[in-house]
């Protein structure tokens, strides 16, 4: 018989004379004694403690998790949600829209404006006349539909480290009734391996090829086939991949601005001196409200004309980001309750929370920017409907261009 008990276990056997108990631990069994029990193990305080701990922990995070969740489906909720995914690999037709009465149709070959040569003017005796290979002559150098220089082995700009949404600005003030052009098309780009975000103006009057339209200025693209149309046409004229867009008209603007208090824009000797925005006559930085943050928004009759407006695009929506980063958290909130419904996007709920998680993140991204077509890569033409038009030299030097900055350190798919 093995005599060894574990130390854990008491006998309790009768003690002489059967007058009492005597208790033997890791004994031998004696006579007529209760069967081994054993001993109740004890947590440690300390233990107990930090199961509590941890406990409300956990309960803490799913409750918080649970209001986040909740508070960003409300405010998702709000906006107004479109869903047409965008697939560039998808070649079906687009369906272009019939335009309203009396929109102007610019959709013809643009041609240069003739300018006669320069030079002083012939000094005559009485009775002579210049000899007919003396009087000056208007001459044109002939303007060509512009032609893609892309091979056809090009790759697309599309890569899972940068996050790319298409802002859409768009002329109308009742888009129930027209959508109207797109006098604001900028690409916001995160790039998350050079933790940048770059700001792209493409030109309102580049002429390019619109799939199902022809060749017409870029900005019509959206008028006539909607948000879908102009993502098409940045892919197949420029081989950028844009799924995701934001739409807003200058009606909504101003509400967007004023929701934030302002944003802070410095304001040029010139732009004071033309008086862009009322009651700004001297240049520095100001906090523009929604409605002089608009002016100076649409403001093309500068030096630079419709170049410098862009700039001045790209400038509000720096603005707009570098506010963000000085706003407190319930400052944001109430932003944003404002502004989303203010915005049509068919950006997915989900993305937009993952996105709504990560601003501190992109908080903390350089901003850079881009304007194309780059410069030394387009002429000005004119259409005899309207007036400037950007005809694109090559089309190939600016997508290297947003190739090697926007795209820079990643590995395109």
């Amino acid at each position: 018989m093995n005599n060894n008990f574990d130390d854990e276990y008491e006998i309790k056997v009768a003690g002489p004379g059967g007058a009492g108990d005597q208790s033997i631990a890791g004994g031998e069994p004696g006579g007529g004694g209760e069967a081994p029990r054993k001993k109740k193990k004890k947590f440690p305080g300390w233990a107990i403690a930090l199961i509590v701990i941890v406990s409300l922990l956990l309960i803490l995070a799913a409750s918080a998790l649970i209001f986040v969740n909740s508070t960003i489906n409300k405010y998702v909720d709000k906006i107004n949600y479109t869903h047409d995914p965008y697939d560039p690999f998808d070649t079906a037709p687009i369906q272009i829209d019939t335009l309203p009465p009396g929109y102007d149709d610019e959709n013809e070959t643009p041609g240069l404006t003739p300018e006669l040569p320069t030079g002083p003017t012939p000094t005559l005796k009485p009775g002579e006349t210049v000899a007919p290979t003396q009087v000056p002559t208007a001459t044109v150098t002939p303007s060509p539909v512009p032609t893609s220089d892309v091979s056809d082995e090009a790759v697309l700009l599309m890569s899972d480290k940068v996050y790319n949404i298409l802002l859409i600005g768009s002329d109308t003030r009742d888009i129930d009734q027209f959508r109207g052009n797109s006098d604001v098309i900028m690409l916001i780009s995160l790039n998350s391996v050079t933790k940048e975000m770059w700001l792209t103006s493409f030109h309102r009057d580049s002429y390019v090829e619109i799939p199902g339209v022809g060749y017409n200025k870029i900005n019509s693209a959206y008028a006539r086939g909607g948000a879908k149309l102009l993502q098409r046409t940045l892919q197949d004229d420029f081989l950028v991949v844009a799924p995701y867009y934001c739409i807003i008209n200058f009606d909504s603007f101003p509400k967007v601005v004023d929701a934030m208090g302002g944003i802070d824009i410095t304001i040029t000797k010139e732009e004071a001196a033309k008086g862009t925005v009322p009651g700004i006559n001297e240049p520095g930085t100001y906090t523009l409200t929604g409605a002089q943050a608009l002016l100076y928004a649409r403001e093309r009759h500068l030096a630079g004309d419709d170049w410098g407006r862009t700039q001045r695009h790209r400038n509000v929506v720096s603005a707009v980001f570098k506010k963000f980063r000085t706003q407190s958290v319930s400052d944001i909130l109430s932003t944003i309750d404002v502004i989303l419904p203010l915005v049509t996007t068919n950006i997915p709920k989900n993305e937009i929370k993952s996105l709504t998680g990560k601003i501190p993140e992109y908080a903390q991204y350089s901003v850079k920017e881009l304007s194309i077509p780059i410069s030394g890569t387009w002429h000005n033409a004119y259409l005899k409907k309207t007036t400037e038009t950007i005809v694109i030299d090559s089309f190939w030097r600016n997508i290297v261009a947003i190739r090697d900055k926007v795209y820079a350190g990643v590995e395109l798919e």
